[in-house]
């Protein structure tokens, strides 16, 4: 059960495709995601809205995260920048939430 939960809603760009969006996140977002300690899961969704993303990050833990994004991640971030650019210029970012998960199925 993943202890730890990021929610980021995000939007396809003017003239953002999602047949791009889609090739982007499995071929090299999700494997990316899988190289960093404490990732458990990446989703994405596309929610009833035209265009609207909800990217899910499943953590084992807040210290998994917290490591991600401070100093300790700076070295995958520098190794996947060119990824990340990618996404920026299909995606807008809109929100952003974290939850501690306290059941499940």
């Amino acid at each position: 059960m993943a202890e730890f939960v990021t929610i980021r809603r995000w939007a396809l760009r003017e003239g953002g495709k999602e047949q791009d969006l889609i090739a982007l996140v499995r071929q090299e977002i999700i494997p990316a995601y899988k190289e960093q300690p404490g990732c458990l899961e990446l989703e994405l969704l596309r929610t009833s809205e035209s265009h609207a993303y909800l990217a899910i990050t499943h953590w084992d833990a807040r210290a998994s995260f917290e490591a991600w994004a401070g100093p300790a991640g700076q070295a995958w971030r520098d190794r996947h920048r060119a990824t990340f650019e990618r996404w920026l210029a299909l995606m807008a970012f809109q929100a952003e939430w974290d939850a501690e998960e306290i059941a499940s199925s």
